[in-house]
């Protein structure tokens, strides 16, 4: 299907900004029958099938699009780009700042959890565009900081490294294994007076 789409139609845009540099790939769009509209979609939108197709290895992707009324494809492009964006700050909330480390088994904990996961990533992201400086272009230039950079900065200057002697490690052992103790008596307790007719 994709083989119908003349060479000239295929349109280079830039899609974000990467660490190497702006990210662009070539993009073009077929318009779907109406018949193969998703259901519950309006017949009187504009349903399309958006492909993208790296500039290099000339992989390609898909994306079916439906919109109300008429678009670009630039402004298609745009709403497909988001998503990477989107992709990306999830990666680094789960990566740094353990969004997705929460143990926890009710509403409250998890709100709680979450909502400080999310505001120490929101940091991070201030932090690394505050530190963003364009001084004069010379020979050696430095790319913006990143989340990761700060984190490792964190860790190396601000928080306190972790105690490492052996009492502390024994003390804090002996009392997780206490603690998984009662639990786990507490839980065979619970199913034994649950299987009881």
């Amino acid at each position: 299907m994709i083989n119908k789409v003349p060479p000239h139609q295929w349109m280079r845009m830039q899609t974000g900004h990467g660490t190497k540099g702006t990210r662009e790939y070539d993009w073009a769009w077929l318009d779907v029958r109406a018949d193969d509209t998703p259901d519950g979609h309006d017949e009187n939108g504009t349903s399309t099938l958006v492909a993208r197709r790296h500039r290099y290895t000339g992989e390609l992707s898909f994306y079916r699009c439906w919109t109300p009324e008429d678009v670009t494809l630039a402004q298609l492009v745009e709403v497909i780009c988001r998503r990477w964006r989107i992709e990306e700050t999830f990666q680094l909330g789960k990566t740094f700042t353990g969004l997705d480390e929460g143990q926890v088994t009710c509403w409250n904990s998890w709100m709680r959890w979450s909502l400080f996961s999310l505001i120490a990533s929101a940091v991070l992201a201030l932090t690394a565009a505050a530190t963003i400086t364009v001084g004069p272009a010379g020979p050696v230039r430095l790319v913006p900081l990143t989340c990761p950079e700060l984190v490792r900065l964190l860790r190396t200057f601000v928080l306190m490294p972790p105690v490492r002697k052996a009492e502390h490690v024994l003390h804090w052992m002996a009392w997780r294994r206490r603690h998984q103790a009662v639990a786990q008596t507490c839980h065979q307790h619970r199913h034994e007076l649950q299987d009881q007719p």
